[in-house]
């Protein structure tokens, strides 16, 4: 892949020593805060503009393929601002993996605790995933909950429920108790971010207020991770460079909703759907 200049203008927040510290025990790391009231409208915007613009049915996957067909969210996964802290705990050479939304309704979705390391098929596991609120994540909402320090614990089984309700896509969850009273409550405001380790247990309980709760979910990984369960997954170079080569680089979008673009993200939705609903390796 092409790299991608690593200068840090000076509004990038850099992460403490403490905080660093603070990742590596507890697996988690917030609030930090991101985006501006403004920015943070903006891009509520831009998202329910998607969401209204997509076939009835497809919403989830538009949502997904953003930074495949819009050069504004192409652009926005680069942005120092997020991607600094991610390497803060990651390291200097950098892929954007995904986007996904977390979006309740006001209602009974939930998350059911699991380990994300389980399904994604990334190894090693140099992972995290920034969770951005661009609405209100706070206690009504049902905001995640973490258990500090599973991500230095082994990998959990899990069982797949495909619950009504849950947001999951197999509605899967850990075999083993979890006790609330353990757990650590992660609210934001409006604009910031948490950061979390792919091997932390975590969850969340039903959105309690009024307003949508919209998480938006970046998950980046160190450029030496590969992709164990599928051929020919894609990822986007964010920092530094990229030596390894493992994912095939997404280019910036050349027209927003193109059909180039679309038929990129069709096909990389394929692929990844392989990677997250399959066990086995190819």
């Amino acid at each position: 892949m092409q790299a991608i200049p690593s200068d840090v203008p000076p509004s990038a927040p850099t992460l403490t020593g403490a905080q660093r510290e603070a990742f590596e025990r507890d697996g988690f790391l917030f609030p930090i805060p991101v985006f501006s009231a403004a920015e943070t409208r903006t891009l509520r915007r831009r998202l329910e503009v998607a969401e209204a613009e997509a076939p009835p049915g497809t919403e989830r996957a538009a949502r997904q393929a953003l930074p495949i067909t819009h050069a504004w969210a192409w652009d926005l996964v680069h942005d120092p601002r997020i991607v600094e802290p991610i390497a803060a705990v990651l390291g200097p050479n950098l892929l954007l993996w995904s986007m996904d939304w977390f979006i309740k309704e006001p209602g009974p979705a939930f998350v059911t605790y699991h380990q994300d390391a389980t399904y994604w098929g990334l190894e090693p596991h140099r992972v995290a995933t920034a969770w951005i609120a661009l609405s209100d994540a706070g206690v009504e909402t049902g905001p995640m909950r973490f258990v500090p320090g599973s991500h230095r614990g082994r990998l959990l089984p899990q069982r797949e429920t495909y619950a009504e309700n849950n947001l999951l896509s197999r509605g899967q969850e850990i075999t083993e108790q979890v006790d609330a009273a353990g757990t650590v409550l992660a609210p934001l405001a409006a604009g910031e971010m948490s950061i979390h380790h792919v091997r932390v247990i975590h969850g969340s309980d039903p959105n309690r207020g009024q307003d949508r709760r919209i998480g938006m979910v970046l998950r980046y990984c160190a450029t030496n991770v590969r992709q164990t369960k599928v051929r020919g997954d894609r990822a986007i170079l964010v920092r530094s460079d990229d030596a390894h080569q493992h994912f095939e680089p997404i280019p910036r979008p050349r027209t927003d909703g193109g059909e180039a673009e679309r038929r990129l993200a069709r096909d990389h939705g394929r692929t990844r759907r392989k990677a997250l609903m399959e066990d086995a390796a190819p």
